[in-house]
């Protein structure tokens, strides 16, 4: 008996161990060795509603929050933190719009997330600044109802296989972080 886990986050627990056992032990070192992106075990951890733990019901989640991700992500990082990583990397891309974006926003995206039927991607990195938000180069531009990016990003966690981009850029860099 576990005395500090709910029924539901047990189950959680149960279920993203049943996953790793049987969906990623086979082919973690496959997937690895190969650079194989692990599409069956999003779509595993979409069909048992692993995927929107931390988004909230409205937008077709689970409700849960940050606590709910880390049991799923912990119990399939104990067999490869690699594929674990997509489910994680989603989340780093998620959070920004669970945060900060408008309702309109929110409505667009997370139901996709939540299902699983989309991945995020979040970009902060930079060659000169590295993951130093306040060094960075990139700037956003409102023109209209919509932002001009300008910039260079690389190691955009989960950017080859994600459809929604939370992109890190400054608005006005002459405010510095405040910006």
């Amino acid at each position: 008996m576990n005395w500090f886990l709910t029924e539901e986050q047990q189950m959680i627990v149960d279920t993203a161990r049943e996953i790793a056992q049987k969906k990623i032990l086979p082919v973690r070192e496959k997937y690895d060795h190969d650079g194989i992106f692990p599409w069956d075990v999003v779509k595993a951890c979409a069909e048992a509603d692993l995927c929107g733990l931390y988004i909230p019901e409205q937008y077709g989640g689970f409700g849960g929050g940050v606590f709910e991700l880390c049991l799923a992500v912990e119990e399939l990082s104990k067999v490869c933190g690699g594929i674990s990583l997509a489910m994680a990397a989603t989340a780093l891309g998620t959070f920004p719009i669970l945060l900060f974006a408008t309702d309109e926003q929110k409505k667009k995206y997370l139901p996709d997330i939540a299902s699983g039927r989309r991945l995020a991607a979040f970009g902060l990195t930079e060659a000169n600044a590295g993951s130093d938000a306040l060094s960075m180069k990139t700037t956003a531009v409102k023109n209209g109802d919509h932002y001009i990016l300008n910039g260079t990003k690389q190691w955009i966690t989960n950017g080859e296989n994600a459809e929604i981009y939370t992109i890190i850029a400054k608005t006005n860099p002459t405010k510095g972080a405040r910006a």
